[in-house]
């Protein structure tokens, strides 16, 4: 099967766009190293990582650690 590279240049956007739609303040650098800052609420996240994917992943799951965190959960 053949890659579209379009779809992986965006790939990691899904959870990008579920933290911009839930109110965290986004700010992306997608280099050599992708970097991606996070506000919402007073908690502040920045994450690094080898690719904007793996950035947005790590980024997500911090994300919903605070959230819960915050809300009283785990």
């Amino acid at each position: 099967m053949a890659t579209n590279l379009a779809n992986e240049a965006r790939e990691g956007s899904f959870l990008l766009e579920l933290l911009h739609f839930a109110g965290w303040r986004l700010r992306v650098r997608d280099g050599e190293v992708a970097r991606i800052h996070a506000k919402r609420a007073g908690v502040e996240l920045e994450v690094t990582g080898a690719t904007l994917a793996d950035a947005a992943g790590t980024v997500f799951a911090r994300a919903m650690r605070s959230s819960r965190r915050r809300n009283g959960g785990g």
